[in-house]
Order: C-alpha cells, then sequence, then structure tokens
C-alpha cells in the first residue's frame, strides 16, 4: 500500500499581507479621490453656469433701475412744480394745459421688480452652498434689498393709489392721453401749455387735498431713490463685478 505524504503549502509571510491591504487601501482611496474631484468639476461647472445665469439677470437689472432712478427725478421735479403752479395759478397766467402736462406724471411712476430667477433657484435647490462664500454673500445681501423694496412698494401703492383717484377727480385721463399719448416724457411741453381745456373739478379745497398728496409723493419718490433704488443699483454692480472676476465671465 502506498503512502502518500500531505504537502504543505508555504506560509505567507506578515509583509505580504500588510502589502496586499496597502495596495487595496490605495486603490479604494484613490478611487475615492477621483469620485470627489469628478463630483468637485461638476459643482464647479454648475457653479459657474448659474454665475453666468445670475451675471446677465443683474445686467438687466441695472439697465431697468437705470431707467427707473432717471423717471424718478424726472418725475418728482415735475411734480414740485405742479404744486408751485398750482398754488400760483391765480397770480400768474398758468393755464390748464400746464397743470395737465405735470400733474400727468402723478401716473408715471415705475415700479422695480428683479430679473431673480437664478437667485430664486439657487434658493429653492440649497446650491447656494455651490458659490464661493464672497459671492453667496453678496447674493444674500442685494435678496435682501429688493425684499425692502418690495415691503417698501406695497406701503406706498396704497398712498399711490389714494394721490391717482384723486387726480381723476380733477383731470380728464382721456385729455391728457389725447394730447400726449400717455408719455408726458417725449411730449413737447410748449404745445400743450398753450391749451387750457377744462378741469373735471376745479373745486378749490379738492385741489388743495391733491397737492398735499402730491408733495407728499413727490418726498417718497425721493426717498425709494436714495433708500433703495440706487443702494440696490450699487449692490448689483459690486456683484457683477465679483461674479465676473471669480468666475471669469465676459
Amino acid at each position: 500500500m502506498e503512502v502518500h505524504a500531505h504537502t504543505h503549502t508555504a506560509r505567507k509571510k506578515w509583509t505580504h499581507y500588510f502589502w496586499e491591504f496597502i495596495m487595496l487601501f490605495l486603490a479604494v482611496f484613490c478611487g475615492f479621490l477621483a469620485e470627489n474631484q469628478r463630483e468637485h468639476m461638476i459643482e464647479h461647472h454648475r457653479a459657474k453656469v448659474y454665475a453666468a445665469n445670475l451675471y446677465e439677470e443683474l445686467k438687466k437689472d441695472t439697465t431697468t433701475l437705470n431707467t427707473i432712478i432717471n423717471n424718478h427725478i424726472t418725475a418728482y421735479g415735475k411734480l414740485d412744480s405742479f404744486c408751485l403752479l398750482s398754488t400760483e395759478k391765480e397770480k400768474r397766467n398758468i393755464t390748464n394745459g400746464m397743470l395737465y402736462y405735470y400733474s400727468g406724471f402723478v401716473t408715471m411712476v415705475n415700479f422695480f421688480a428683479s430679473n431673480n430667477t437664478t437667485i430664486d433657484q439657487l434658493k429653492g435647490s440649497g446650491n447656494l452652498r455651490l458659490m464661493s462664500n464672497n459671492v453667496s454673500q453678496k447674493i444674500s445681501e442685494y435678496d435682501k434689498k429688493n425684499n425692502e423694496l418690495e415691503n417698501e412698494y406695497q406701503l406706498s401703492r396704497i398712498e399711490f393709489e389714494k394721490m391717482e383717484t384723486l387726480y381723476f377727480k380733477i383731470f380728464d385721463g382721456y385729455f391728457y392721453e389725447l394730447i400726449t399719448g400717455g408719455n408726458g416724457y417725449n411730449v413737447n411741453r410748449d404745445s400743450v401749455f398753450i391749451l387750457n381745456p377744462p378741469l373735471v373739478n376745479d373745486d378749490i379745497k379738492l385741489m388743495k387735498e391733491f397737492i398735499g398728496w402730491v408733495k407728499f409723493e413727490a418726498g417718497i419718490y425721493r426717498s425709494q431713490n436714495d433708500t433703495y433704488h440706487i443702494p440696490i443699483k450699487e449692490s448689483a454692480i459690486e456683484l457683477l463685478a465679483l461674479l465676473k472676476k471669480e468666475y471669469h465671465l465676459k
């Protein structure tokens, strides 16, 4: 009978297991680094897309704000002139055409609404974290200023509606549209000044009440420019410069 001897497998040294562990660890670690780098690149790309979209919206905002600021300056200047002329109508040769021209700026004030689609997306999706700290802070500041302006508008709209109601009790809106085309900014005022159309109501007490509201609103328009419109424009310009620098936008 044959007897077979058992063969013994040589034992692996502990260093072999150590190097196997090291190799496995490095493979996992490098995979983690690669995945992390890939995720970082994706997030950076998304942040740049957000930045580019926000950049375009802010450019539109600054253009709109320039128009609104200039319109407010024109409006409260014209309303100041209306208050002066309407109180001196009996002393000076003031035509109703002059009053129609200047009072029309009561209804020609614009309200600013930001192109905030991208900001809403960043906030709603939680992706504001993708932006750099400086940029996300500026975005929050800009958004806060716009919210404060909207609150101001909510209050001033009530006063504006009161003044507008008084306006249509005194002045014929149809006639104003007829002589100005609804745009007193571009009309030849001298051609309107020589006209003397009747007022809907020439009650002195009603006119005094209207003048009081016009003075009050002219002050509000000044305040809105100084407190809200101009600071928001400056904030938008700062954010534009920061986006351009950090995300290399053109």
